[in-house]
């Protein structure tokens, strides 16, 4: 069951035309995350300075949603005028939130604004009150709290986001079972794999290669001595757990070409479980269709509720046409599930930034969640080496730091 890139679709994204802009409106916060590769030091842009922001988006990354991050988006005090400015411009909003600051009447006031959809970042190694010391599976009460509280409002897109550690890899099944009974209400998941540097071993290089403090960035720890989970094997353990699971679509790394960084996979269902999963043609012919018919790529579906003629990418699927198959043997059994609805819970797995022997990082190709910076669009998750040091760093191994320099110094 190993992964080969021949038998999964290229995602076609690239920097001018991409599904997601990524909007950072405000660098507070109200929780701490472990890994969080965001800082306090400006604190909340301005309404002015966040709409040239959007209007450079739609002029040179051709989205088709605005991510809303930080920080945490909702404690911004214009996040309603923001959500509103987006949607003003044909650009379906998508807020990143933690949910510690969501209600209902905010919920409401934020769909009257236009929002399309949240992105709820709930995971255990969270400083989140009343929730510390728990597992992916506690946890998984939360998550139906807020599922709840959306899908009271109704018509939004929700997805669940968690940051995957070598301690809670084994813990994602729970995650996946928990969205599976969700089908219909919880429309994506997303496993995103720990990274970090090191300050014990490591040390940062920046431009002209004077050495930098690694450990004013948010994202370093002193040391780490765990072995990093890969977005393949967090592919394998939902595969071994759920057979009906199946990736779809991928983005490489920038250096290495055996990387998988965006992993994209869709399960097709019910109320009654999983049939299947979409396949390679089901996801060329939604990324090439929507982009023929709208303009932009795909990477939030308007709603979830697909219905039947999903199926019909069946001749061109091998792996739809296995959820087909499936799903008309449960309909033969019972006749009255001809008429449930069918549902898509996309499921994403991505490999964060990984550091080379010779400091550079592999990143991710056609990166989605580049951002605005002074100017131009850079990799939102190393936009703080930016703002403390002017650029990316290298960061490499302390033995080869007085090598590494004198080169520099030789050229």
């Amino acid at each position: 069951m190993a992964l080969e890139k021949n038998e999964l679709y290229r995602l076609p994204w690239s920097m001018n035309d991409n599904p997601i802009a990524w909007l950072e409106i405000t660098d507070k916060c109200n929780i701490y995350c472990e890994g969080c590769y965001r800082q306090h030091m400006t604190g909340h842009k301005t309404l002015e300075q966040i709409k040239e922001e959007i209007l450079f988006f739609k002029k040179w990354r051709n989205p088709d949603n605005v991510s809303i991050a930080g920080g945490e988006p909702l404690i911004h005090p214009q996040i309603i005028d923001i959500v509103s400015f987006i949607a003003q411009n044909g650009i379906k909003p998508v807020v990143l939130t933690n949910a510690l600051a969501l209600n209902p009447e905010l919920l409401r006031e934020l769909k009257k604004a236009g929002l399309a959809g949240f992105t709820v970042h709930i995971d255990s190694h969270q400083n989140r009150p009343h929730w510390k010391d728990k597992t992916e599976a506690d946890l998984n009460a939360l998550r139906q709290q807020v599922t709840d509280m959306v899908t009271e409002v109704g018509g939004l897109y929700l997805v669940f986001n968690s940051t995957v550690y070598p301690s809670t890899f084994s813990q994602i099944p729970d995650v996946v079972r928990w969205g599976q009974a969700n089908f219909g209400r919880v429309h994506g998941l997303v496993f995103i794999t720990y990274r970090t540097a090191t300050t014990e071993t490591s040390v940062g290089l920046a431009g002209g290669d004077h050495v930098v403090d690694l450990s004013k960035l948010s994202y370093t720890r002193e040391r780490f001595d765990e072995k990093f989970v890969t977005s393949p094997e967090v592919y394998q353990l939902i595969k071994d757990n759920f057979p009906e699971y199946e990736a779809a679509g991928y983005l490489g790394g920038s250096v290495l070409h055996t990387s998988y960084k965006w992993l994209i996979g869709a399960m097709v269902g019910s109320k009654h479980g999983a049939y299947g999963s979409v396949g390679k043609g089901t996801m060329e012919i939604a990324q090439a269709g929507h982009h023929l018919l709208n303009g932009t790529y795909l990477a939030y579906l308007s709603q979830a509720k697909i219905g039947r003629k999903v199926f019909l990418t069946s001749p061109w699927d091998k792996t739809m046409k296995q959820a087909f198959h499936a799903w008309r043997r449960d309909v033969v059994r019972h006749p009255g599930r001809l008429f449930d609805s069918i549902y898509i819970q996309s499921i994403g797995i991505i490999q964060a930034p990984d550091l080379q022997g010779d400091g550079r990082a592999d990143m991710c190709d056609s990166c989605p969640d580049m951002t605005y910076y002074d100017g131009k669009l850079i990799n939102s998750c190393r936009m703080d080496e930016y703002r403390l040091f002017g650029g990316f760093l290298s960061v490499v191994d302390k033995s080869q730091e007085q090598k590494v320099t004198e080169g520099a110094n030789v050229n």
